[in-house]
């Protein structure tokens, strides 16, 4: 096979794969929101509303708000082990003896997490997926099944973004949806007003 042949083969498989991933549909649902939302907005306020000064306000701050819109789904998906409890020797020991499944070839069903190793000074429970101790209950930790790791501060996980949604990363979830919504009464109030001027036209 010619090499040419292999290297469409390995590029169009890549993208088959990056297109069936969840952080790819969060980029393709926020850019394409942001194309059609501003389109709307600026086509309308340019081509029947040039001398309305509210929608060339309204449409001046367009631009920033798709920047931040992509700032947020960059840092969305940059931090990905946004609250992840990583394993280290802190996070992992003492090892409980309860947790010692692995060696002995028993299954996770029915396996619950440990809470507590009689003289030790963690807190937290231990999970027995993850093989970590997690902090107590007021930091919200949580095993994640979709991801399989356990983080803290959990909300939710996202399968638009696939990403827990954190505290660490909380506020561009929440400014994503907002934007949505800004964007959305933007492009309908510049709808409204253009129609109201064509009508009087």
């Amino acid at each position: 096979m010619p090499l040419a042949t292999q290297m469409c083969r390995q590029i169009f498989h890549f993208v088959a794969v990056l297109c069936r991933s969840e952080p790819m549909l969060g980029i393709c649902v926020v850019g394409g929101m942001c194309a059609l939302l501003s389109g709307i907005t600026f086509s309308v306020t340019a081509i029947e509303s040039p001398e309305n000064e509210f929608m060339q306000s309204c449409t001046r701050l367009g631009g920033p708000k798709v920047v931040m819109a992509i700032l947020c789904v960059l840092y969305l998906l940059k931090l990905e082990s946004a609250g992840e409890i990583k394993r280290s020797p802190r996070t992992c020991y003492p090892i409980p003896a309860e947790a010692g499944w692995p060696l002995r070839g028993r299954s996770l069903k029915g396996l619950s997490n440990i809470t507590r190793v009689e003289g030790s000074s963690k807190d937290g429970t231990y999970c027995v997926r993850c093989l970590v101790w997690r902090p107590p209950k007021e930091h919200k930790p949580h095993h994640c099944n979709t991801c399989q790791r356990c983080v803290t501060g959990f909300d939710h996980h996202c399968g638009v973004f696939g990403r827990c949604i954190v505290n660490g990363n909380m506020v561009c979830f929440v400014t994503l949806i907002g934007l949505l919504f800004t964007g959305m009464c933007t492009a309908m109030v510049a709808v409204s007003t253009s129609s109201g001027s064509y009508r009087e036209a």
